[in-house]
């Protein structure tokens, strides 16, 4: 009987720690806001060939989001609405084609689902003669959501782990 009581003990702290753990998981990402992932064209970065759209991906979802650029005058360059794609968890802004080589000012503004709204400038370099491009970071058809997926799969090899018949000690 002791025995039982102990591996059911063993189990429920193993099922709560799980919990624990999905739920830590849970707050990372509300924790982190707007914080920016990824940047297309990349912070810092020289790029070549054409250049008419930028995108800023974020750890969290956004409600909206507000991109402008400034050219290596310091004038504005002309672009379009920002649109969300992702899961709102990408700004996408587009624009006509960069044609004055140097560096670009990009600011931006976003609004969490949390109320919290940050601004941020990064800097990138037009080059025509660089041969590195820019990349999409947007999956097509929106892509699975792999961190959501291996986070499931994980829990569920856990819990067949403990709780699967004939295991060694059952």
């Amino acid at each position: 009987m002791t025995d039982n009581l102990s591996r059911v003990r063993s189990r429920v702290i193993a099922i709560v720690a799980i919990v624990f753990a999905i739920g830590a998981l849970g707050l990372s990402s509300v924790a982190a806001h707007t914080e920016v992932w990824e940047r297309s064209p990349e912070q810092g970065q020289a790029y070549g060939g054409t250049i008419d759209e930028l995108q800023i991906s974020f750890f969290a979802t956004v409600t909206t989001s507000e991109i402008t650029i400034d050219d290596p005058n310091g004038d504005p360059v002309a672009v379009g609405a920002t649109s969300l794609a992702q899961g709102d968890r990408i700004a996408v802004v587009e624009f006509p084609a960069l044609a004055v080589p140097g560096p670009y000012v990009v600011t931006h503004t976003e609004l969490a689902e949390d109320g919290d709204i940050q601004t941020a400038s990064f800097q990138f370099f037009y080059d025509p003669s660089s041969e590195n491009e820019v990349t999409s970071l947007i999956l097509g058809n929106d892509g699975p959501n792999w961190p959501l997926l291996g986070i499931i799969a994980g829990v569920v090899m856990i819990l067949a782990g403990l709780f699967w018949p004939g295991r060694s000690g059952n």
